[in-house]
């Protein structure tokens, strides 16, 4: 049976070929989203590895956070922006799965092993009900499952709706985002080490948002991880 199984998965796999999110190019039956030679190629950033990186530094003076780091680099047209686009608009919140384990995989092994909860930045619920998933609650489900530690995914709520960030300037960021997030189950992170996830950082205005919010709950220390960066934050 197992070996009729296979001759069918091959089969369909010939028919329908699985597609690389990362470069395109047809999956063989020994690999799952992302092919092995995106996975061994990606612009990793190794930010993990020392505290004084360009996503810390963007938070200095904002942000009493303990560390802060992004797992890949960020190009226009690259392969990092084509995995975000399947994960946030092509409805495969498998690939945030999965890069999550990868990102977890480094994390488990470096100085943020010591966080105790993984809290994805909320969507709104207008725009949950409209993509039918929050991407950042795959990511942290990933980092979770390299980390082996617990994710939250309804400790923080967006009590309202921004408009889209991608046009606004540094100052609009930041008045499009204030006070768009509220603890809802503070007993859930008090007196713990909460790491905050993200898919992409670049002012860090949503980030900074969510944060503060977290920071309001007794005994919250609290990191920052984002699954990508610009090259220059």
């Amino acid at each position: 049976m197992a070996s009729l199984a296979n001759i069918w998965q091959d089969f369909t796999h010939l028919l329908f070929p699985y597609n690389c999110a990362g470069c395109s190019y047809a999956l063989d039956e020994s690999e799952h989203i992302i092919c092995k030679h995106c996975i061994e190629n990606l612009p990793r950033t190794f930010y993990w590895t020392y505290n004084d990186n360009a996503v810390a530094t963007t938070f200095y003076g904002r942000l009493p956070l303990q560390r802060a780091c992004s797992f890949m680099y960020f190009t226009k047209g690259g392969k990092v922006q084509e995995m975000l686009h399947h994960l946030k608009y092509n409805s495969r919140p498998e690939v945030g799965q999965m890069l999550g384990r990868l990102f977890g995989e480094h994390l488990s092994a470096s100085v943020y092993q010591d966080i105790d909860c993984i809290v994805p930045v909320p969507l709104h619920s207008k725009r949950l009900k409209v993509r039918g998933y929050n991407q950042c609650d795959h990511i942290a489900h990933g980092l979770a499952e390299s980390m082996q530690k617990q994710y939250l995914t309804t400790a923080v709520q967006r009590i309202k709706a921004n408009e889209s960030q991608t046009k606004k300037g540094r100052y609009e960021r930041w008045i499009n985002v204030h006070e768009l997030f509220r603890v809802v189950e503070p007993q859930r992170i008090a007196n713990k080490h909460v790491l905050l996830i993200d898919d992409v950082v670049t002012t860090g205005a949503t980030l900074e948002a969510c944060a503060k919010a977290l920071l309001l709950v007794p005994g919250v220390k609290l990191s920052v991880a984002t699954i990508a960066c610009p090259s220059i934050v």
